[in-house]
């Protein structure tokens, strides 16, 4: 039983339940685009993506997209303890 206001409510758990199972979801992906055989599609030179090779440019993406993940599970996580 839950006696104070930091508990979360049942909308609240399945919230932050569904946004670490996409947090997951993307780190599966991550890890298939980044290895065998995901790495084998884009293992080219050109085009050039912001001046850097496709081959190059690919992880820095994958990089970016985990960065945005954590930063929306950690705004989904701590949403109730910020003032």
């Amino acid at each position: 039983m839950c006696h104070n206001s930091s508990c979360s409510s049942k909308g609240n758990t399945l919230n932050r339940r569904w946004m670490r199972r996409l947090a997951v979801a993307v780190y599966v992906l991550n890890v298939l685009a980044m290895t065998w055989p995901g790495a084998t599609l884009v293992n080219t030179a050109r085009p050039l993506v912001l001046g850097l090779p496709l081959s190059m440019a690919w992880p820095v993406l994958w990089i970016l997209i985990s960065l945005v993940t954590l930063l929306f599970l950690d705004y989904s996580e701590n949403r109730g303890d910020r003032p």
